[in-house]
């Protein structure tokens, strides 16, 4: 759900602040004063586009910043955090986006930023923006197939993920025959390559931790004169010097002999001393034998850079290092026992893609069958939903069109369909007519799939917009309906949505310094019957409209804790 909303210098917005609750608000305020705008900013949160004209007059850039607590995320929604190292311990979203004149975009999501494509795909598990005319997934008939699925889970997601699984095994099966089915002439050309590429790496004879070893080797070489100088005064510091390191212990080993028995702390010193100069005696051997074992030669230094020359002419080949170069010698030469081999594997490949087929097309069939069984439960339900919005003599209908080929949802292909008014034809839901059946019909149907996005706030941008009397209590009370189980934020018009609404914001503007500037504020219970009575009558509140006015929002309080 939205819990915070700030909006900074956006369309006619200087600065705004709001909070939000769980339940049914309502924002209500005359045509213009920027109920709109705030509906705008949301969904720029949520991934719409946007735009420098956007920005208020006279300002570099908007500011908009969203808090969403969301306990019940989903899956796919939770994978884009991670995708991206989005924390979400507590199950809040911290949503920032800026705009400036320049066109330049900025978007944190929790302190980390993202694009707007993946915003956008983030907010489709955040947010639900119905408006006049954007009705989202509901009308897109893609998506009709995922509703319907959504509308019999516990029977056809089983058999979805089944039928997916083996899909995705056909699929590969199917891409390996693919790859195999090169022509002759591109199969003899990869042929020599591959043989060239084999050639070349088992000539070189490669062995692992070769190059590592001549890289020591080579760094001695080419710094002999300084590792010989050094080990050379070493040896003479330690025992060829006239006063050498050595003797010198052996003088202090002497004069703390004298004094060993005296005290158990000049006994250690002694004792220590001695393991020093037997250490210093064995260090001073190592170093001679080293001294005398050293030996330049340049030929050898010329063959170990030949040598790396090598590893490192294959390593830009064939991989970042011996291993990488070794791994692909391998699957080179499967590559070319695959070719050489290839009428062979391709008969093994296309009996894998015939078997795989028929398993993902036996499990396609059964899950046909199972979303078949649904169709007659979803119109049910729908028409259900549109007869208590006073679409008596509206129908609707499913279709299910068989596909040519296997698909990742199966061989079917569902259409919504819907007949507004007797005696007419079925039409696709996008070619409904009336704002006030779209609006009707898009309110049913959420009703039903209110979950199948997984979405905790839904955002109603007028879509009562041409409906009155009845149809408008209708339209209220499906509403709340939807806020019993999800947060519902509602611009509306009618005084019948307002009445009904848990919490009412109202929206207003002011001009102030020749500058027009949006004012939000919650209304206490009074104040709301002050506003429904206006929206009843008008700016001039009778005190009819206030009696009527309270008692529609007594009836509705009533009546939805009888829901409740």
């Amino acid at each position: 759900m939205l819990q915070h909303l700030t909006i900074k210098n956006f369309a006619i917005i200087e600065d705004l602040t709001i909070d939000f609750d769980t339940g049914m608000t309502v924002l209500t305020g005359e045509t213009g004063a920027g109920k709109s705008i705030i509906i705008d900013a949301v969904g720029l949160l949520v991934g719409g586009r946007g735009s420098i004209d956007f920005i208020r007059y006279g300002s570099e850039k908007f500011d908009l910043r969203g808090i969403f607590y969301m306990p019940d995320l989903s899956e796919e929604g939770r994978n884009i955090l991670a995708d991206n190292n989005i924390p979400f311990d507590d199950a809040q979203l911290m949503i920032v986006r800026q705009l400036d004149t320049n066109g330049k975009n900025t978007i944190k999501v929790n302190g980390v930023s993202m694009t707007v494509s993946m915003l956008k795909a983030l907010g489709t598990h955040i947010v639900d923006i119905h408006g006049q005319n954007e009705h989202q997934s509901l009308m897109n008939t893609s998506n009709h197939i995922h509703l319907l699925d959504h509308f019999d889970k516990h029977e056809i997601a089983p058999k979805l993920a089944s039928y997916q699984e083996a899909y995705a095994a056909y699929k590969t099966a199917k891409k390996q025959l693919d790859s195999q089915n090169l022509n002759e002439q591109e199969a003899a050309q990869r042929v020599d390559l591959l043989k060239f590429q084999i050639n070349e790496i088992e000539s070189a004879n490669l062995q692992v931790g070769e190059d590592q070893a001549l890289i020591s080797e080579r760094d001695q070489l080419q710094n002999f004169q300084k590792i010989a100088d050094a080990l050379g005064a070493s040896n003479n510091l330690l025992s060829n010097a006239d006063l050498n390191i050595i003797d010198l212990v052996g003088q202090v080993i002497g004069e703390l002999e004298t004094i060993r028995d005296f005290d158990t702390t000049y006994s250690d010193f002694y004792e220590q001393t001695t393991g020093t100069y037997y250490a210093l005696q064995d260090l001073a051997s190592s170093i001679s034998d080293q001294v005398d074992q050293l030996h330049y030669d340049p030929n050898r230094l010329d063959d170990i850079i030949e040598r790396l020359a090598v590893y490192k002419n294959l390593s830009r080949k064939y991989g970042d290092d011996t291993e990488a170069v070794l791994i692909y010698l391998d699957k080179a030469k499967e590559e070319l026992k695959q070719i050489e081999n290839r009428e062979s594997n391709q008969q093994k490949l296309k009996d894998a893609v015939k078997k795989a087929q028929a398993n993902a097309l036996a499990l396609a069939e059964d899950l046909s069958k199972s979303r078949k069984s649904a169709i007659s439960g979803l119109v049910t339900a729908i028409e259900g939903q549109m007869r208590a919005l006073y679409m008596e003599k509206a129908k609707f209908r499913v279709d299910m069109f068989a596909l040519d080929e296997l698909g990742p949802y199966g061989i079917d292909d569902v259409a919504f369909m819907i007949a507004t008014n007797l005696g007419e034809p079925f039409k696709p839901l996008v070619k409904v007519a009336s704002g006030g059946e779209l609006s009707r019909l898009m309110l049913a149907m959420k009703t039903i799939f209110q979950n199948a996005s997984g979405v905790t706030a839904i955002i109603f941008d007028e879509v009562d917009t041409g409906v009155s009397g009845r149809v408008a209590q209708a339209i209220a009370t499906k509403m709340f309906e939807i806020a019993l189980k999800a947060q519902v934020l509602c611009i509306t018009h009618l005084p019948q949505v307002a009445s009904m609404a848990d919490h009412q914001l109202l929206i207003s503007k002011e001009e102030n310094s020749n500058r027009t500037y949006t004012n939000v504020r919650l209304l206490t219970n009074e104040e709301r019957i002050d506003e429904v009575a206006r929206m009843l009558t008008g700016s001039n509140i009778t005190a009819v409209a206030k009696e009527a006015a309270a008692e529609q929002i007594e009836e509705d309080r009533q009546f939805k804790a009888n829901l409740r």
